[in-house]
């Protein structure tokens, strides 16, 4: 009686997730095709790229940018204390494009202090846009990725828009976790509340750094990035903080700007460790009940079906096939629609357990105090 019950939750739980994935798509396809009838005005955008060490991915990034169809941009990268050659492929872009735009910070952030955060604030401030784009290095964009992110922005009616881009998947490693990450986003997320609701709870107010179009006045107004500098999640901490100040913020999936996050297994594991403790709160008890969620959703159901067959319950075995069936169609829905193969899916207990796995090593860093990224600490970071 006790599996049933936990099997039908599982299985109650798996559709909920899969209708809110679907709701998601939804919104992104409708504020998409409203944005195609809305864009009368082109007013000036500041592309900022924040680049530390990224000398495998800034030149591709920048030379995206350059060559959008957008007529009234700019675009300023800063070089933040690379220790490869960043600085000088940028110089030599500048060089080659007067419309590039080059600072340099030589000063280490102080403890307590995210360097990204501090970066992006250096870049707005030398920024002239009415609209500020906040780009990671290792995105590369498709010529019209302004004019779509910008025309999203005001179809949507919000000062802060966040943009999931399509993502790159170079190596087996790099697979055997990073679509499972976007499909726990989509799953847990809805965009429909993170637009409409006045809400700030978790989950309601969030970004995703890769893409962030924000108005310049909202930005300033909340305090920017200089009054989340000791967020490790800085992104999400930017999402709330916009949207608390009274502005209405909005994610959507986007087809005009491509990632690629992380190259290999170890640096995957080191770029989720930095940041999935903060995505919980920095708490063991949020911890522990995604790791209880996930043992309900994503492996009762494999116990079920076994014990259902070998016990010949035809019960355990509808409604354990049902729940994988939905989970495996749950993902390779995500995994479509981020660019990645469908059939990745059936991968997702192998990949669910690498995310456990990062979650527990993130918790690790925590106590442990020694969580870095890039050559810097990140003790005292949250």
């Amino acid at each position: 009686m006790a599996l049933t019950l936990l099997l039908a939750m599982a299985l109650g739980l798996t559709l909920a997730g899969l209708a809110n994935v679907l709701a998601n798509l939804a919104f992104a396809w409708r504020a998409q095709r409203r944005a195609a009838r809305v864009l009368h005005r082109m007013p000036m955008v500041s592309v900022l790229v924040p680049a530390r060490n990224e000398a495998h991915n800034i030149e591709a990034c920048v030379r995206s940018l350059l060559a959008q169809d957008y007529p009234h941009y700019e675009v300023i990268a800063l070089d933040d204390d690379s220790t490869d050659d960043t600085g000088r492929i940028l110089a030599r872009l500048a060089a080659e494009d007067a419309r590039l735009r080059v600072l340099h910070n030589r000063c280490p952030p102080p403890a307590g202090v995210n360097g990204k955060s501090r970066a992006c604030q250096q870049l707005a401030e030398a920024a002239r846009g009415e609209w500020l784009l906040f780009v990671d290095a290792d995105t590369v964009h498709r010529v019209d990725s302004i004019r779509r992110g910008l025309a999203a922005a005001y179809a949507l009616d919000v000062a802060l828009l966040s943009a999931i881009p399509q993502q790159t998947l170079g190596t087996r490693a790099e697979r055997a976790f990073v679509p499972a990450g976007f499909a726990l986003i989509l799953n847990v997320i809805s965009f429909w509340r993170m637009r409409y609701s006045r809400d700030c709870a978790w989950g309601n107010a969030a970004a995703i750094g890769q893409y962030v179009l924000v108005r310049r006045e909202a930005y300033f107004a909340c305090g920017g990035h200089r009054a989340i500098e000791d967020r490790i999640l800085d992104d999400v901490a930017l999402g709330e903080r916009i949207k608390r100040s009274g502005c209405r913020i909005a994610m959507i999936i986007a087809d005009w700007a491509r990632c690629r996050m992380y190259r290999g297994g170890a640096e995957m594991i080191a770029g989720f460790s930095k940041n999935a403790f903060a995505i919980l709160r920095g708490s063991l008890g949020l911890s522990a009940l995604f790791v209880a969620s996930c043992a309900l959703l994503f492996y009762l159901p494999w116990a079920g079906l076994l014990l259902g067959a070998m016990k010949g319950q035809a019960l355990w075995l509808t409604l354990s096939a049902l729940s994988i069936a939905l989970t495996i169609a749950n993902f390779a829905v995500v995994n479509a629609r981020i660019g990645q193969p469908a059939w990745l899916a059936v991968f997702y207990p192998i990949q669910v357990a690498v995310g456990v796995g990062i979650l527990l090593n993130s918790i690790r860093w925590r106590y442990m105090r020694c969580a870095q990224w890039k050559g810097r600490s990140l003790v005292g970071v949250t």
